[in-house]
Protein backbone atom coordinates (compact mmCIF):
# COMPACT_ATOMS: atom_id res chain seq x y z
CA UNK A 1 0.00 0.00 0.00
CA UNK A 2 2.34 2.67 1.16
CA UNK A 3 5.04 1.36 -1.46
CA UNK A 4 2.95 2.61 -3.92
CA UNK A 5 2.34 6.48 -2.43
CA UNK A 6 6.01 6.76 -2.45
CA UNK A 7 6.53 5.62 -5.87
CA UNK A 8 4.24 8.13 -6.81
CA UNK A 9 6.50 10.99 -4.81
CA UNK A 10 9.77 9.58 -6.38
CA UNK A 11 8.43 9.87 -9.69
CA UNK A 12 7.72 13.92 -9.55
CA UNK A 13 9.78 16.39 -8.56
CA UNK A 14 9.18 17.81 -4.87
CA UNK A 15 6.98 20.74 -5.22
CA UNK A 16 5.41 19.53 -8.20
CA UNK A 17 1.61 18.76 -8.08
CA UNK A 18 -0.50 15.24 -8.35
CA UNK A 19 -2.41 15.07 -10.91
CA UNK A 20 -4.82 12.23 -11.11
CA UNK A 21 -2.75 10.50 -14.30
CA UNK A 22 -0.12 10.09 -11.27
CA UNK A 23 -2.41 9.04 -8.47
CA UNK A 24 -5.61 6.95 -7.93
CA UNK A 25 -8.37 8.06 -6.22
CA UNK A 26 -8.15 4.83 -3.28
CA UNK A 27 -3.85 6.01 -3.94
CA UNK A 28 -4.77 9.31 -2.12
CA UNK A 29 -5.81 7.83 0.86
CA UNK A 30 -2.92 5.15 0.80
CA UNK A 31 -5.31 2.21 0.78
CA UNK A 32 -6.13 -0.49 -1.85
CA UNK A 33 -9.22 -0.03 -3.57
CA UNK A 34 -11.03 -2.33 -1.80
CA UNK A 35 -9.61 -3.23 1.45
CA UNK A 36 -12.31 -6.13 2.33
CA UNK A 37 -14.54 -8.51 0.48
CA UNK A 38 -17.60 -7.28 -1.12
CA UNK A 39 -20.41 -7.74 1.12
CA UNK A 40 -23.33 -10.21 1.03
CA UNK A 41 -26.65 -8.95 0.33
CA UNK A 42 -28.27 -9.32 3.35
CA UNK A 43 -25.04 -10.01 5.52
CA UNK A 44 -24.09 -13.05 7.29
CA UNK A 45 -25.92 -12.59 10.39
CA UNK A 46 -28.96 -11.81 8.82
CA UNK A 47 -28.62 -14.67 6.27
CA UNK A 48 -28.49 -16.68 9.22
CA UNK A 49 -31.62 -15.62 10.96
CA UNK A 50 -33.45 -15.97 7.65
CA UNK A 51 -31.93 -19.62 7.57
CA UNK A 52 -33.05 -20.03 11.21
CA UNK A 53 -37.08 -19.29 10.50
CA UNK A 54 -36.84 -21.23 7.44
CA UNK A 55 -35.66 -23.90 9.04
CA UNK A 56 -38.75 -23.65 11.67
CA UNK A 57 -41.31 -23.24 9.19
CA UNK A 58 -39.93 -26.25 7.22
CA UNK A 59 -40.15 -27.95 10.74
CA UNK A 60 -43.68 -27.29 11.06
CA UNK A 61 -44.85 -28.16 7.68
CA UNK A 62 -43.25 -31.54 8.53
CA UNK A 63 -46.09 -32.26 11.54
CA UNK A 64 -45.90 -33.05 15.08
CA UNK A 65 -44.01 -36.03 14.41
CA UNK A 66 -41.14 -34.35 12.45
CA UNK A 67 -40.96 -31.80 14.85
CA UNK A 68 -40.62 -33.60 18.04
CA UNK A 69 -37.05 -35.56 17.93
CA UNK A 70 -36.27 -35.41 21.76
CA UNK A 71 -33.55 -33.69 21.55
CA UNK A 72 -33.84 -30.16 23.30
CA UNK A 73 -31.83 -28.37 20.78
CA UNK A 74 -32.93 -29.84 17.90
CA UNK A 75 -36.68 -29.16 19.18
CA UNK A 76 -36.11 -26.14 20.35
CA UNK A 77 -37.81 -22.36 18.82
CA UNK A 78 -34.51 -20.65 17.85
CA UNK A 79 -36.84 -19.53 14.66
CA UNK A 80 -38.97 -18.07 16.63
CA UNK A 81 -36.15 -15.90 18.48
CA UNK A 82 -35.14 -15.55 14.71
CA UNK A 83 -38.32 -13.83 13.82
CA UNK A 84 -38.18 -11.95 16.33
CA UNK A 85 -34.80 -10.17 15.32
CA UNK A 86 -35.54 -10.12 11.78
CA UNK A 87 -38.91 -7.83 12.63
CA UNK A 88 -36.38 -5.64 14.39
CA UNK A 89 -34.72 -5.75 11.44
CA UNK A 90 -37.48 -5.03 9.17
CA UNK A 91 -39.36 -2.11 11.61
CA UNK A 92 -35.76 -0.53 11.34
CA UNK A 93 -36.21 0.31 7.35
CA UNK A 94 -33.77 0.98 4.98
CA UNK A 95 -32.57 -1.03 1.63
CA UNK A 96 -32.23 -4.29 3.85
CA UNK A 97 -35.14 -4.09 5.80
CA UNK A 98 -37.36 -4.15 2.10
CA UNK A 99 -35.16 -6.97 1.27
CA UNK A 100 -35.54 -9.34 4.59
CA UNK A 101 -39.28 -8.25 4.54
CA UNK A 102 -39.77 -9.76 1.28
CA UNK A 103 -38.12 -12.75 1.82
CA UNK A 104 -39.82 -13.04 5.45
CA UNK A 105 -43.58 -12.83 4.10
CA UNK A 106 -43.27 -15.56 1.91
CA UNK A 107 -42.17 -17.79 5.10
CA UNK A 108 -44.83 -15.96 7.06
CA UNK A 109 -47.75 -17.08 5.02
CA UNK A 110 -46.04 -20.74 5.24
CA UNK A 111 -45.98 -20.46 8.71
CA UNK A 112 -49.35 -19.49 8.97
CA UNK A 113 -50.75 -22.43 6.97
CA UNK A 114 -48.54 -24.73 9.07
CA UNK A 115 -49.75 -23.97 12.31
CA UNK A 116 -53.32 -22.75 14.73
CA UNK A 117 -53.69 -20.19 16.80
CA UNK A 118 -52.97 -20.20 20.68
CA UNK A 119 -54.66 -18.52 23.21
CA UNK A 120 -52.18 -18.49 25.80
CA UNK A 121 -49.28 -16.84 24.40
CA UNK A 122 -47.81 -13.72 25.91
CA UNK A 123 -49.17 -10.28 25.09
CA UNK A 124 -45.58 -8.69 23.68
CA UNK A 125 -45.43 -10.57 21.50
CA UNK A 126 -45.41 -10.75 17.83
CA UNK A 127 -48.08 -12.68 16.13
CA UNK A 128 -45.87 -15.54 14.93
CA UNK A 129 -45.60 -16.22 19.24
CA UNK A 130 -49.50 -16.73 19.17
CA UNK A 131 -49.22 -20.17 17.30
CA UNK A 132 -49.13 -23.32 17.95
CA UNK A 133 -46.62 -25.71 16.20
CA UNK A 134 -48.94 -28.70 16.16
Amino acid sequence: MSENRYAIHQSTSPGRHVTAQHMTRSDSRGISARPRAARRTNGVWTEGLLDDWEHLVKRVERGPAAHVTGCPQCDGDDGLNARDQLEALIRRGGRRGLRVSKRVQALDERFRAATTPSPFAPEAAGWWRHRNLD
